[in-house]
């Protein structure tokens, strides 16, 4: 896809360079002319992959351009727009002052081809990747909606900052959808509803998807009933339009969706409790017809009635259908019980646990007035989304917020006071001014483990040098590590088991040089070639710093060093690694999750087609250890035996189309009987062929009774043509089927089992795949390996 840069730069000639360089590598070019037109362009056109943007520009510079830019995205709802500032400035107060206001890098002019290039390229892949992640953590993967844990921390900041209408959205009859027309039409069917929902509601709006059919909204600027009826109707009319073109106009499933809505900001702006009403808004709407909506208010509640409920559904009125990843915020008569709860349990369990008063007052001189508790407000709406969500907190008066931290270490106190009070100082809110006590509950010595410090190797052969850039990181907490040579820094590296954050590397040095260092690292095999790299260099010359980036050096650092530019380099590029890794983590968690459900679906499956035999109960699983084993044995990867593992599960999934009677026929099969045991290699592959993310599943299921000599079934496949997954299976499935009693024979020896596999080599098995399972036979000595 062809990278969109915009160039913005008063400077004709530069404008023409800039365009002509990267033209010349495929990208597409916009150049403007000043920082007006540049925002009145993005506005109205969207935002590019990235801008190149002028620091020195008349009416407005760099440093206000970028400031409205922000301004921008922030209205619009939009990632930040990666900038890097073009300056022919040598000022180091400049460069100091950018990476504060947070631009990515600055090229210097005139431009240097490569230099410009290879920045572009490394900029844009840290953006691209982090988008990605981003995307990983933040969005449904079927609808394209926000997920779960995104949706509370989206529409929290909805109800915070607007006026609107939060709707709980329930698809009706939906069930009915997967249970006729199978889940693939139901996934279709999400995917249509997601995108109806999202353009029923007004442009700014926010939606999300938080459970199975379950959806919310924030509809942005709707206060009034007859917008929400509107919202309805359109919402209804459009999925039974979509649903008929999708399953055929002779549907007859009622498809619909009810809605619960609560104005915002008329009852509140927490999200937490304004969901729930709204959830009660919908609970009327399900009992009482579907298809419709139902608004909350106070007189909503009849309290004459008290309504008898079984334990379920207590347990749906007490619960939250979504935890959202924000503190919970609680008035003054629901906080005290809670505390007092909690204070009895942390002291119970040995928890640690930290008290934190937020004491604001206005700047010095001026009044307590409306702009002053406005801001105090916003900093309870700050204080929610800083912290976790096992955190509580309360408004103990006007300009008080009481924060109870639970479960934390005393050292990592003054890092969440820090991350709060840093971040509110970002929002450029100054008329209030902010002062904390903080009381610790537990033993300072309860944690043996230490939050771990930043720590920083730089390599250079010179003495000054690393004890100029020791004082400078070290003087901002960032733990140093100085070694003179490139061999030195790799026999640290061999015996250090906590790694570095980052390598300040010398280009020029003795023996083994920096560009030499860096290609070694990067070609371990072990967790150490991630490690990012920043060069140190006295070398001006552009070719050093081209060569230096296209050898995945993520910065360079000119030498004699500028403290405050080397530490702001160096902070940033480890918060950006530090933040790579943290989404990494939550992508990893959550593919995990879905990897243990699907496991779990696959196992609770298999388990019950073998109910179907009552010879060969657990036989699935038993094939999917065995197959694994072998896979283990022939030097597969740990993802590819847990691949495999799945696969031979579902191996006989078929079996749930052959008659019990038949499967479980005391005495020999007849020849139609067999032909119809035969089908079930058939059967499955035609019920799994649908996993289309893994299309071995179909052809395990199809092949696995296939013989190496071509005499298998059901179709004559031979050697090799055989896929790789069910010649393994067809080993496992036979030792099974030996080792287990079946209605026709009792299991039969080992030596018996040992003696029909060799038979079998090259014939009915794959020869490897035999030679393994024989190995693990006669290393079963107690014949433990037997259903």
């Amino acid at each position: 896809m062809t990278k969109w840069i915009i160039v913005v730069d008063d400077d004709t000639a530069n404008l023409k360079i800039a365009g002509h360089i990267l033209s010349k590598n495929n990208m597409r070019v916009t150049a403007l002319k000043s920082g007006s037109s540049f925002l009145e362009y993005v506005n109205s056109n969207g935002m590019p992959d990235l801008v190149l943007l002028d620091i020195k520009m008349p009416v407005m510079d760099g440093f206000e351009t970028l400031g409205k830019l922000r301004e921008l995205e922030q209205q619009k709802g939009l990632m930040k727009t990666p900038v890097i500032f073009l300056t022919a400035d040598e000022d180091v107060d400049t460069e100091t002052r950018g990476f504060e206001v947070g631009v990515s890098d600055f090229i210097r002019k005139p431009f240097n081809p490569d230099v410009l290039l290879r920045r572009i390229d490394n900029i844009m892949s840290n953006s691209q990747e982090m988008q990605s992640l981003m995307s990983e953590a933040t969005i449904d993967k079927l609808t394209g909606l926000l997920n779960k844990g995104a949706t509370g921390v989206e529409l929290s900041k909805m109800c915070s900052e607007h006026s609107g209408c939060l709707m709980m959205i329930d698809l009706d009859s939906f069930k009915l959808v997967n249970d006729i027309y199978g889940h693939e039409m139901g996934d279709k069917v999400l995917i249509a509803c997601s995108n109806i929902i999202r353009e029923a509601v007004p442009s700014g709006s926010k939606c999300g998807r938080i459970g199975g059919d379950e959806f919310t909204a924030f509809a942005v600027g709707v206060t009034t009933e007859e917008a929400v009826a509107g919202i309805t109707e359109k919402i209804n009319s459009n999925i039974t339009k979509a649903a008929k073109e999708l399953m055929g106009d002779d549907m007859s499933i009622p498809l619909g969706a009810s809605i619960g809505g609560i104005f915002v900001p008329r009852y509140g702006n927490d999200y937490n409790s304004l969901l729930k009403l709204a959830d009660k808004s919908l609970y009327v709407i399900k009992k009482n017809g579907k298809h419709g909506y139902g608004l909350y208010n106070d007189d909503s509640e009849d309290d004459n009635e008290t309504p008898v409920h079984d334990i379920h559904a207590i347990s749906e009125i007490l619960g939250e259908r979504s935890i959202q990843d924000v503190a919970l915020q609680l008035d003054k008569d629901s906080f005290s019980p809670v505390y007092r709860y909690i204070i009895r349990y942390i002291i119970r369990h040995h928890i640690n646990a930290c008290k934190v008063l937020f004491t604001l007052s206005p700047e010095e001189g001026k009044p307590a007035d409306t702009a002053f508790y406005d801001s105090v407000d916003e900093f309870g709406n700050h204080i929610r989304g800083s912290l976790r969500k096992s955190d509580i907190f309360m408004r103990n008066n006007k300009n008080q917020y009481f924060i109870f931290l639970t479960d934390i270490r005393s050292d990592s106190i003054g890092k969440v006071i820090s991350h709060i009070t840093d971040s509110w100082k970002k929002k450029g809110i100054t008329n209030i001014v902010i002062a904390q006590e903080t009381e610790f509950i537990g033993k300072n010595t309860d944690n043996v483990l230490s939050s771990k410090p930043r720590k920083v190797v730089v390599v250079d052969d010179d003495v000054i040098n690393l004890q100029v850039a020791g004082k400078i990181l070290s003087s901002c907490g960032i733990h140093v590590i100085a070694l003179k040579s490139g061999e030195a820094l790799f026999e640290y590296l061999e015996k250090e088991s906590e790694l570095p954050n980052l390598i300040l590397l010398d280009v020029k040095m003795p023996g083994m040089g920096g560009f030499e260092a860096i290609k070694k690292l990067h070609s371990l095999e072990t967790s150490a070639s991630k490690i990012p790299v920043i060069f140190l260099t006295a070398d001006e010359s552009a070719g050093a710093e081209s060569e230096g980036l296209s050898l995945g050096a993520m910065d360079f650092i000119r030498k004699p060093f500028v403290p405050e530019v080397l530490q702001l380099r160096v902070n940033n590029i480890i918060e950006l690694v530090t933040l790579q890794k943290q989404l990494y983590s939550e992508v990893e968690q959550k593919t995990r999750e879905n990897k243990n459900l699907f496991l779990q679906i696959v196992s609770a499956l298999a388990a019950a087609i073998d109910t179907k035999d009552v010879y060969t109960k657990g036989h699935s699983s038993r094939v999917a250890e065995y197959s694994k084993m072998i896979a283990k044995r022939a030097g597969y990867s740990d993802a590819r035996q847990d691949e495999i593992f799945m696969l031979a599960l579902m191996h006989d999934v078929g079996k749930i189309g052959i008659p019990t009677a038949v499967l479980n026929k005391p005495g020999k099969l007849s020849d139609e009987e067999f032909e119809l045991i035969r089908k079930h290699s058939k059967m499955g592959a035609a019920i799994l062929k649908n996993i289309e993310n893994d299309p071995k599943f179909e052809l395990v299921a199809m092949h696995h009774h296939e013989k190496y000599d071509g005499t298998g079934y059901p179709s004559g496949l031979k050697g090799e043509d055989i896929p790789e997954e069910a010649r393994i299976v067809a080993v496992a499935d036979a030792y099974d089927a030996m080792s287990s009693d079946r209605s026709y024979r009792s299991h039969l020896t080992q030596e018996m089992i040992i003696k029909e596999l060799e038979n079998g080599k090259g014939t009915q098995f794959d020869p490897k795949f035999a030679e393994i399972m024989l190995l693990i036979v006669g290393e079963d000595k107690e014949y433990r390996f037997r259903g």
